[in-house]
């Protein structure tokens, strides 16, 4: 799993857009062909699950982020 989300990532940088309008349901024979010639590894109707897990770790780093600010703030280190 670990190279095919670090596929699926580079392919949202490098193509945002164009992964975006797959994720979403617009099967384009455009977009295909050119996310399938510049990564054929990935699997296209995966990419919306390597988003979603994306988003998850984005907001689990964010909620400890936060914890950990609150956590000093109250022990008066910060603030």
């Amino acid at each position: 799993m670990g190279s095919k989300f670090i596929d699926a990532l580079k392919c949202f940088i490098r193509y945002p857009a164009d992964a975006t309008r797959l994720m979403l349901g617009a099967y384009e024979p455009e977009t295909i062909e050119l996310i399938k010639k510049e990564f054929p590894e990935v699997e296209i109707e995966s990419l919306g699950f390597y988003f979603g897990a994306l988003l998850a770790l984005i907001f689990l780093l964010l909620c400890v982020i936060s914890y950990i600010m609150w956590v000093l703030y109250s022990m008066g280190m910060i603030g």
